[in-house]
């Protein structure tokens, strides 16, 4: 059972081999393969900044990844995911895709009809795994000098 765990900044080790076990996302959101406590830190300054909140995903006592999401996105004022990360020993068994469905039930419970997400353009592993999900693109932008595409999902209202 996948259990969401609430990130206060107190599991930063945790999160940093999570994310150390992804060097290739690592380089395409923050140029470079591993990332330090520090980096972490500025993340969490966002988190505050956005509004969002954060869970360790938990499978038993394994940590097997992080998820990030907020109900107003800064740019459309619509729910939004900014992170679904899958510590790299764990990829490939339908975490991803599982943990997926259990946020959209969450964001349906409290009446969004949508959902975005923001993708690094060279990401094409990523936008494959979206777009499987039903994600479209509707936008494309620049932000800190990296080209996104940005995504939604129109979600179907809960009976």
């Amino acid at each position: 059972m996948i259990t969401f765990v609430k990130s206060d900044g107190t599991q930063l080790e945790v999160e940093k081999e999570i994310f150390n076990t992804n060097a290739t996302y690592n380089v395409i959101a923050f140029d470079k393969e591993v990332l330090e406590e520090s980096d972490l830190l500025e993340q969490y300054d966002d988190v505050k900044a956005f509004n969002t909140e954060r869970y360790v995903l938990k499978e038993n006592e394994s940590a097997i990844g992080i998820l990030e999401y907020g109900m107003e996105s800064p740019r459309s004022g619509k729910p939004w995911l900014s992170l679904l990360l899958i510590d790299g020993r764990y990829q490939g068994r339908g975490y991803a895709r599982k943990v997926f469905a259990m946020y959209e039930s969450m964001v349906k419970e409290k009446k969004a009809d949508i959902i975005q997400i923001a993708v690094h353009v060279e990401n094409k592993h990523a936008r494959r795994f979206w777009h499987s999900l039903g994600f479209e693109i509707y936008d494309e932008r620049m932000h800190e000098g990296k080209q996104y595409y940005s995504l939604e999902k129109k979600l179907a209202r809960l009976s």
